[in-house]
């Protein structure tokens, strides 16, 4: 049975934060020392001010409450071969509630964000994926680029 997906907006500006703050919890990236309420007041702050313009957003509901979540950022950059338009989707935090999992229900965000990234013309889609995410990304066809870098300031 397919889940419903839906795409979020402004109202749901604290299930998303709590379902990302999960997923941070989950893979190690919040500890004892982070300022939880700095992270959640800045978090919320980003979703409202780019919630369904650079930041579109979809979930699945159980009942009343938002179980699984998949983000993806929309980007300009300049145009090179493989990407004449130059639009690119950075797909980030799709995350299902434990009690949630093994349904689908990450499959069915991810087939919205391809679909509607096709809609719109992005011509790349990427991402960074958690071990226990590889298979559901390379099962679509996304592979492995090893040569990306970072230095935080």
């Amino acid at each position: 049975m397919k889940n419903t997906v839906i795409k979020l907006d402004e109202e749901y500006a604290d299930e998303f934060w709590r379902l990302r703050m999960n997923l941070l919890k989950e893979l190690g990236e919040i500890n004892a020392e982070t300022d939880i309420y700095k992270l959640e007041s800045a978090s919320k702050q980003y979703y409202l001010a780019h919630i369904n313009k650079d930041l579109i957003c979809w979930g699945i509901k159980y009942e009343s409450e938002l179980v699984a979540t998949g983000s993806m950022c929309l980007f300009q950059r300049i145009p090179y071969e493989e990407n004449l338009v130059g639009l690119e989707g950075y797909i980030l935090n799709i995350y299902t509630a434990p009690d949630f999992r093994r349904k689908g229900r990450a499959n069915d965000i991810l087939d919205e964000i391809i679909s509607y990234a096709s809609q719109i013309h992005v011509k790349r889609l990427w991402l960074n994926s958690s071990e226990c995410g590889k298979n559901l990304y390379s099962i679509r066809g996304f592979t492995v680029k090893d040569n990306e870098m970072e230095l935080f300031l």
